[in-house]
């Protein structure tokens, strides 16, 4: 590779600098006019900002955070912070300021870099309680003019200030870049805190730029391929899977211009290489059914008699056999006729490579996507362990998540969690060396999940170890795996499933899709006004039922789903339910619904709860409801 010896993210901007200059490094569009950087505009955002931080005070050590949209901006920030021999940390857009205090706090943070007003204002709401912090630089300065409070400087500021400071400091940039080393902290990354608050994982520029290349090893990227900026940057995955193999290959990096516009602009575009999270895989998918349900007969007819010749297809070749010429000949009409304007829709009509990572995927989904003709891989790594392993092209296994990574070396302990050493892991915990003590020990990162390693070698990801679950009758059952499942149907946007040794049988609370359950019940003229109301309708949980006898039929009769709940509401990261990456935090979860679980497994039919409403003309209330406990093994009534 040619970044081989580079071991700092600044000296890879720089690299680019010098072998691109000015081909596109950066793309975003902004009203509706996509807005171009070259390389050498990128190289000069980070010199300048970052010369401006040092004439702030920024010393070598000092934490900056960031919060904001996916835009360029973010990412001058961190190299130029990073090239001063700071440390960046992020925080997720959607944070509330007592999220965004803690881990400023935790990390200590004197500097924040900000998107615009919302997060300006955050900020200004919790200086107090934030004596460290000496700046916030905001990128857009729109409703922030009038503001005067010194604490404020724009980034456009900070980048003057860098100029001048270059007139008296000639070339310290570059000495700068000459002094870091591989081993320094380049940022500290929250992990979610799934089972309590968030822990920050220190890691080197070495161990991110490693997990990077091994990334790539697996996916060979040029100078010539587009990618799509659309991970939280708050997120390790973002780094991982995006931004550091945007640097060391030098492909485009393209920011769509809001979230509500990622699949419009992802069309425009048209990348190379996409990777989603399990949970916008799943939102493609419904979103799939949800247009052929409300398309013309005679595509509905297409998508019905296709759709099983592309799954076809795709199992012939999991299992390594060449379709014969009647079933290529069929494919053929079948991806003229519908797979490829579907592929097209959906912005992935050029796209080499599609993997999905975070967390696991549900089968019917993976299927899905192959069928259409997109070859998705597993991907699986974590914050602690780095790359840990992904499919190879020809070695798909819908059960896996691939072959260990270049230079992972993995094991399973007696217990079933897997054990990783490679030189990606990272570091230690933030000011916590009681939890790194338990995650690193012996040079080997203890991960925390349960896995299985097949005779071929492929891992197979069952749960974390904690969740893995066990009924008072010895029957083992994975969350997770059930969860995914459930998923897959349009009519379902999340759910928790509920067991463990004091209990007899598997049961699950969950979300409807308002919108896609809200489409059925008009077509089917059944009355509803709010969500509680939906939710709790016996012709819903009819239809849920359907998804839950589909789902029960992949797995053993002990460890099926016996019991059920329609919840009122929506999970909801903002009352700490998911985490910003939308995963489940079950002891919260379990704690906060511990009344409507402990109903669920006595004689209760039914359970009264407090519910907040948003009625259709944008009015908001408070209603009580009785949320009804449903049981599989009854005739729906």
């Amino acid at each position: 590779m040619e970044t081989e010896g580079l071991d700092t993210i600044p000296r890879l901007v720089a690299h680019n600098r010098l072998k691109r200059g000015r081909r596109t490094a950066m793309s975003m569009k902004c009203f509706g006019v996509w807005q171009r950087y070259t390389w050498e505009d990128c190289y000069r955002n980070v010199k300048y900002f970052s010369l401006g931080m040092t004439s702030l005070g920024l010393e070598p050590g000092d934490v900056a955070c960031i919060i904001g949209d996916n835009e360029p901006p973010w990412f001058w920030g961190e190299f130029g912070v990073q090239a001063a021999g700071g440390i960046g940390t992020g925080i997720f857009v959607d944070s509330i300021p007592s999220e965004v205090k803690y881990i400023a706090a935790d990390s200590a943070a004197k500097y924040a870099i900000v998107n615009d007003q919302e997060q300006t204002d955050k900020f200004l709401e919790i200086k107090a309680e934030l004596p460290d912090l000496r700046k916030v630089i905001y990128w857009d300065p729109k409703g922030l003019r009038s503001y005067n409070d010194p604490l404020l400087i724009s980034f456009a500021e900070v980048m003057a200030l860098g100029k001048e400071y270059e007139k008296t400091h000639p070339g310290l940039f570059e000495e700068n870049l000459a002094r870091g080393k591989g081993d320094d902290c380049a940022f500290i990354y929250y992990t979610s805190g799934t089972t309590g608050l968030p822990k920050g994982a220190i890691l080197t520029h070495r161990a991110i730029i490693n997990t990077a290349r091994g990334f790539v090893s697996r996916y060979p990227l040029t100078e010539n391929d587009d990618l799509i900026s659309n991970f939280p940057a708050a997120w390790v995955g973002d780094s991982f899977f995006a931004t550091i193999p945007h640097l060391l290959t030098g492909a485009r990096l393209n920011f769509p211009e809001e979230p509500e516009t990622v699949a419009e602009d992802t069309r425009e575009v048209g990348p190379n290489f996409v990777i989603y999270g399990p949970r916008q895989w799943e939102s493609l998918v419904s979103d799939i059914q949800v247009k052929i349900m409300d398309a013309h007969p005679l595509k509905r007819l297409a998508y019905r008699l296709f759709l099983p010749v592309g799954h076809r297809v795709a199992d012939l070749s999991f299992r390594n056999e060449t379709p014969n010429f009647f079933w290529k000949a069929l494919h053929g009409i079948a991806y003229l006729a519908l797979f490829r304007p579907l592929k097209d829709r959906l912005g992935l009509s050029k796209v080499r490579f599609a993997v999905t990572g975070s967390s696991v995927l549900s089968l019917d989904t993976f299927r899905l996507i192959h069928a259409v003709g997109i070859e998705l891989r597993q991907n699986y790594g974590s914050t602690e362990a780095g790359f840990i392993s992904s499919h190879g092209k020809g070695e798909i296994h819908f059960e896996s998540v691939g072959r260990p990574a270049l230079g992972a070396e993995v094991r399973v302990a007696d217990n079933g969690e897997m054990l990783v050493r490679s030189d990606c892991m990272f570091s230690g915990y933030y000011h916590d060396p009681k939890k790194t003590a338990v995650t690193l020990r012996d040079g080997w990162c203890h991960t925390g999940d349960a896995v299985n390693i097949d005779d071929e070698g492929h891992l197979i990801f069952l749960d974390r170890l904690e969740h893995l679950g066990e009924l008072s009758t010895g029957t083992r059952y994975a969350p997770q795996y059930i969860e995914g499942r459930l998923r897959f149907s349009p009519y379902i946007k999340d759910a928790m499933v509920i067991g463990g040794r004091d209990k007899s049988f598997v049961s699950a609370i969950i979300n409807i899709n308002f919108e896609m359950v809200g489409k059925w019940a008009e077509r089917r003229r059944i009355p509803y006004t709010t969500f509680v109301d939906l939710s709790q309708k016996k012709e819903v949980a009819g239809l849920i039922v359907k998804d839950l006898a589909r789902v029960n039929s992949y797995l053993p009769e002990p460890s099926r789903v016996r019991k059920f709940v329609l919840m009122h509401k929506e999970f909801d990261a903002d009352e700490a339910e998911l985490t910003r990456t939308k995963k489940l935090r079950r002891e919260f979860m379990e704690k906060r619904y511990g009344d409507l679980i402990e109903a669920i497994y006595g004689n209760g039919r039914e359970v009264g709860v407090k519910a907040p409403v948003t009625y259709r003309d944008g009015r908001k209330g408070e209603v009580t409801t009785n949320i009804k406990i449903r049981d599989l093994d009854e005739r729906m009534a």
